[in-house]
């Protein structure tokens, strides 16, 4: 019978055992409803072995073919690199004429674009950032979805509207202005003066949009900014005589922010990466330092095995998981300049990494991470914890094998879609590593009949 509860083989790695053969007298309610959530009919024997065991898991890399990135109210735009891939992240949107007629008695002045931080940035802010401004020469289509993905593009002009240069301060919601060329300006006002009845078509037939493309040979910084109808916009300055001078605008805000997507690629340094040509392939940390990756807006997925899960179903009958934590340690050096996302999630996939739907709990709810850090001289560790309990034991009742379920680590819709964090997950067999799978259950000592 002992050898039944062990369930150690050559997947399974013992953490602590613990075996206490005890005689109960009738349980509380606070000894059958505690921190362990134990049922009060969950107890129908007077003897059982408590064992708390780490159980080995397998982390790898895998990527998506796309990410939806259009609608998500941010426009992105940077480069950054690390030892293991390149990521540029540029813009496209269009604007619509809100100004319908300018009077021939206004006189131009110049264009602008204007530009507001939304909070969001990865890399370093201290340094010069470079913006280019380039004038889109295809309009902006949409899939059969009606959306767009990171890896649409559109042809734009090589000569930019602007190079713009200035050291951010994300977290201020500043706002930039960026001067565009004035032949732009210039020729937006003759048109819109010599044709009082240009229709929204010819307008984005005229002008199909704008193109926000980082500078790769300087920047290591990717900064997001706000995309709505009101924050991001053309503001065209003129002024006209009278009996004093007369100065005066004129706005072109952003068309509909399903136009608006972001542009996200991700370029392999380390060339073990390079493998990832199918989203059913998986890059063991093994082969990549002992490291996962996790990236937004690019379609890197940390995926998660458990090679003890076929194991854990010699508990069917006579056991039962009461606590299962998954602990998911982050490489220091992903966050030199911010701090991990403070809420990511996980996702049930297949052995060929399809998703079935998101971890639950025992209440049907998400289950999230809860961010952790530690110091110590000289050192800061970070890592997610989940409560996996529920999942665990679905699968250890499932009655057909589920070797090829794993999990994939997720940020939020919001970030996955808007933004471009990255981390880097350390592999189990990390000897420093904080990444571990701690499983508490009991085991009843009852012969069988």
């Amino acid at each position: 019978m002992m050898q039944q509860i062990r369930l150690i083989d050559k997947d399974i790695q013992p953490f602590l055992s613990i075996i206490l053969l005890l005689t109960l007298v009738p349980l509380t309610p606070s000894c059958s409803e505690g921190d362990l959530s134990i049922g009060d009919g969950f107890v129908t024997t007077d003897t059982y072995t408590a064992i708390v065991d780490t159980f080995s898991l397998q982390l790898s890399t895998i990527k998506m073919d796309s990410v939806e990135t259009s609608s998500t109210g941010v426009a992105i735009t940077g480069y950054t690199s690390d030892e293991y891939s390149a990521t540029k992240a540029a813009s496209f949107f269009q604007v619509i004429n809100d100004a319908n007629s300018i009077n021939d008695k206004e006189q131009f002045d110049s264009i602008c674009l204007i530009l507001s931080h939304n909070g969001f940035y990865r890399g370093d802010t201290s340094s010069l950032f470079t913006i280019n401004v380039h004038r889109l020469e295809e309009e902006i289509e949409t899939n059969d979805s009606w959306t767009l993905c990171n890896y649409d593009s559109f042809k734009y002009s090589e000569t930019p509207l602007a190079t713009y240069r200035y050291t951010p301060e994300p977290n201020d919601e500043r706002t930039i202005s960026i001067r565009l060329d004035d032949e732009l300006g210039k020729t937006l006002m003759d048109t819109l003066q010599n044709d009082v009845n240009l229709t929204t078509s010819e307008f984005t037939d005229w002008f199909k949009g704008l193109a926000l493309i980082p500078d790769t040979t300087s920047n290591n910084l990717i900064l997001g900014f706000e995309a709505g109808t009101d924050s991001i916009y053309l503001r065209l300055y003129t002024h006209r005589i009278d009996l004093e001078k007369v100065e005066n605008h004129f706005d072109f805000p952003l068309s509909e922010t399903s136009l608006q997507f972001n542009h996200i690629k991700s370029y392999p340094v380390n060339s073990a990466l390079e493998n990832l040509d199918s989203y059913k392939k998986k890059l063991k940390t093994q082969n990549l330092n002992n490291t996962a990756i996790q990236e937004a807006g690019t379609g890197y997925f940390t995926r998660i095995d458990i090679p003890g899960i076929s194991s854990m179903k010699a508990l069917q009958q006579k056991g039962r998981i009461v606590k299962a934590n998954l602990t998911i340690g982050i490489d220091a050096a992903t966050f030199e300049y911010q701090e991990p996302p403070e809420t990511i999630y996980l996702l049930e996939a297949d052995k060929i990494n399809q998703v079935a739907g998101y971890v639950i709990n025992s209440s049907d709810y998400s289950v999230t991470g809860t961010l952790t850090t530690s110091s110590a001289l000289y050192e800061r560790d970070w890592y997610y914890t989940f409560d996996i309990t529920y999942f665990l034991n679905a699968l250890v009742d499932e009655e057909i094998t589920s070797d090829g379920t794993g999990i994939l680590i997720a940020y939020s819709e919001e970030d996955l879609q808007g933004s471009c964090y990255k981390m880097l997950f350390d592999g189990y067999d990390s000897a420093e590593s904080k990444t571990r799978l701690n499983v508490f259950y009991y085991y009843y000592d009852i012969e069988d009949e």
